[in-house]
């Protein structure tokens, strides 16, 4: 019996090995893809949590935040009535 396959012996194990390194290629790209994706909407999460509390007067957690720019009124800031004069 003649087993001998000539040129095509070795087709069996290079294209084993190439669909190997197309997979690893494929699944790489997809947890990268992946990553970029959930790193955006945490990024984007953060930055809409940080604007809406911007947006109620908390400054940070727990309510206490940096104070604001000199001469400037914290927001809902009203100046006491002024007393009419004689």
């Amino acid at each position: 019996m003649n087993n001998d396959f000539g040129w095509a012996a070795g087709f069996g194990f290079g294209f084993v090995i190439l669909m190997l390194v197309i997979y690893l290629g494929i699944l790489a790209l997809c947890l990268w893809i992946g990553y970029l994706i959930m790193r955006t909407a945490v990024k984007n999460g953060i930055l809409l949590a940080d604007a809406e509390r911007a947006g109620r007067g908390y400054g940070g957690p727990g309510g206490y935040g940096a104070p604001g720019a000199p001469g400037v009124p914290p927001q809902g800031y009203r100046p006491p009535p002024v007393p009419p004069t004689p």
